[in-house]
């Protein structure tokens, strides 16, 4: 829940991405991989870089919200 994965980032079998988690664009996830929530993972093989700010925390919310608005939009125009 509220997690922004970045363009391109793939995610390998039975991997678990924590809520409130950013996985930076072209990241690599492997298989079985568990990262807690609050972080920001990146690279390939993706590890975590640092935890996230509350400022961050809050934007992910909001930002989550925002993509169900843009989906909306979407369809009223399709």
């Amino acid at each position: 829940d509220n997690c922004l994965l970045g363009m391109g980032s793939i995610i390998m079998d039975n991997s678990r991405i924590s809520e409130l988690t950013i996985v930076g664009a072209g990241s690599l996830v492997t298989e079985n991989k568990n990262y807690p929530s609050g972080v920001l993972i990146m690279g390939s093989p993706a590890k975590v870089v640092r935890e996230l700010t509350e400022e961050e925390r809050a934007w992910l919310v909001g930002y989550a919200d925002k993509y169900i608005e843009y989906k909306s939009w979407y369809e009223k125009e399709n």
